[in-house]
Order: C-alpha cells, then structure tokens, then sequence
C-alpha cells in the first residue's frame, strides 16, 4: 500500500493501553514510510472536534469538505503522534490542503519543542 502525505485514511487502532487513542478512526498520514523495507507509517489521529479545542495548538480543526471526505467538525489530535503497521489501515477517506499540513506541522513543532522556523 503506498500511502501518501497528507491522505486522511481509517485505520484500526485496538489493541491500545492506556490513555492511547482507541478503536478504528480516521488519521493523517504524516510519513507513509517504506513499502519495500519498513511497513510502518507516521500517523496523527483525527478525533470529533470540541467547540473548547479552537486555539487550542495541539488539536488542529478540520471543517468536512468533498476533498477530505469527512462528514462531521473533526480535529487533529497532534499529541497523539504514532507509528502504525501498515496493516492497520482499512481505507481511505480523502486528504487535507497544504494549508492544513503546515498548521499541523506547527502543532507538531510545538508538542517536539522544535523551532517551526527550522522544519
């Protein structure tokens, strides 16, 4: 599966511990990784937006539209950053604008304490 940056797909989260985002969600795909040597992907999981999230640098807010295919108000959970098997995913819904790439590229640098000047 050849998985690209910035594709939204569904994927199967369980089985998780702890205060790990659970169950089968949709995510952005960060870094597809390495079809040939590393069936791994870098992922951020979407969640149902909360009206207390907006401003919120962690969580980045996504409206549905026909080009991400989602169907309800959803945010990016940054703070979940993860890598996942491959076989975790299930399918794909759609993809983010660049726009939205950058904001959680923001959201990441902050969470890393990386200088976003220097991503």
């Amino acid at each position: 599966m050849a998985l690209k940056v910035g594709e939204i797909h569904w994927v199967n989260l369980d089985p998780t511990i702890g205060d790990e985002i659970k169950k089968k969600r949709p995510v952005v795909v960060l870094n597809g990784g390495h079809e040939k040597h590393l069936k791994l992907a870098i992922v951020v999981p979407l969640t149902e937006a909360q009206p207390s999230w907006e401003g919120n640098p962690f969580f980045v807010i996504l409206d549905p539209d026909a080009k991400n295919g989602l169907k309800k108000r959803s945010a990016v959970d940054c703070f979940h950053i993860r890598a996942i098997s491959h076989k975790r995913f299930v399918g794909k819904v759609g993809e983010i604008a660049f726009s939205t790439m950058d904001a959680i590229k923001r959201s990441l640098a902050l969470i890393l304490d990386i200088d976003p000047e220097h991503c």
